[in-house]
């Protein structure tokens, strides 16, 4: 077992090729599982990248089983990543918890002597206030089955590990942005809308932000800290208004004028649904134990926007 060996489950997505990509550039051996490698190399996502694509679903015990053996560390990054209730449902809690729990106990039986897990905020809560802000002792209790499944796979997650001696930590990063997506996420799609100019009114929308590039990075000092333990949020930075935010970096933008009362925009994320509970929350969060022990430094928000925006007209997405 090679120490610079890893396995990056869910690498064609956000996080997880950006990770992978950047632990290529550390010298790492990249394996990464994906649902569907045509589509992985059709997006040519890899390109130029050393990576050895493993087709696998995480609830796949062979296939996760053959991706992962003799790596000597697991980045569970693969989940489901939909709010369309309607089109997935509760199927995505039993998606993400039960893939979550197959890497885990590959990883026990296999001897991985680490597994980074991406969980999210939606495991910790919407709320929080500049002078209480959301910390890793708290957790949600959300109804949104996305948000459910995060929730419900991190602690599961904790259960197993604590039973069985699994050396696992936990990340929860808040909205995550920037480049190196390939079709837009529940995240990237409202910074699209708006340089697209598909928005026509202003949404009460409070945002913490974090460049996936930084999200990347947690994960790699998660990995390499011998002194890691349990779970850090890596939430970035407050923005208090979006649009504005937007606005301030594209020119091009045309700024909605007309804002929905809250009211308003709770009923329109229900008739797109959308997760209702999120709209209207604070989104405030202290991110201060990566930092201090991890020495985790995220960029400025202006560069993770700017990127965002470039990558999105770019590739006219």
């Amino acid at each position: 077992m090679k120490r610079n060996k890893v396995l990056v489950t869910g690498g064609n997505g956000h996080v997880g090729n950006t990770l992978a990509k950047r632990l290529c550039e550390r010298g790492y051996e990249v394996r990464v599982t994906v649902r569907n490698p045509a589509e992985a190399a059709g997006f040519g996502i890899f390109d130029g990248y050393p990576v050895e694509v493993h087709q696998a679903d995480i609830r796949d015990d062979a296939a996760v089983r053959a991706a992962m053996d003799g790596v000597a560390g697991v980045f569970q990054v693969a989940a489901l990543y939909h709010y369309d209730e309607q089109g997935h449902g509760h199927g995505i809690v039993a998606n993400n918890t039960e893939g979550s729990q197959t890497v885990l106990r590959l990883a026990r039986e296999l001897g991985v002597p680490r597994v980074v897990m991406t969980s999210s905020i939606a495991a910790v809560g919407f709320g929080g206030s500049a002078d209480q802000p959301l910390t890793e002792e708290d957790w949600a209790d959300p109804a949104d089955p996305y948000c459910r499944s995060k929730l419900e796979s991190e602690q599961a997650a904790w259960t197993y590990a604590g039973e069985h001696g699994l050396d696992l930590v936990a990340l929860c990063p808040g909205i995550i942005l920037g480049p190196n997506f390939y079709k837009h996420t529940p995240s990237t799609v409202n910074i699209g809308a708006l340089v697209n100019n598909q928005v026509p009114f202003r949404v009460p929308l409070q945002i913490c932000a974090v460049d996936v590039r930084d999200v990347a990075e947690a994960h790699i000092l998660a990995y390499e800290t011998p002194d890691a333990r349990g779970r850090y949020l890596v939430t970035g930075t407050h923005v208090q208004d979006l649009v504005d935010a937007v606005a301030a970096l594209d020119p091009e933008m045309l700024v909605p004028q007309r804002t929905l009362t809250l009211d308003e925009a709770r009923a329109l994320a229900e008739k797109a649904g959308m997760p209702v509970e999120l709209v209207g929350q604070a989104y405030r969060y202290s991110d201060s134990r990566i930092r201090t022990e991890l020495g985790w430094q995220p960029r400025p928000i202006e560069e993770t926007l700017h990127d965002t925006i470039a990558w999105i007209k770019n590739r006219e997405l």
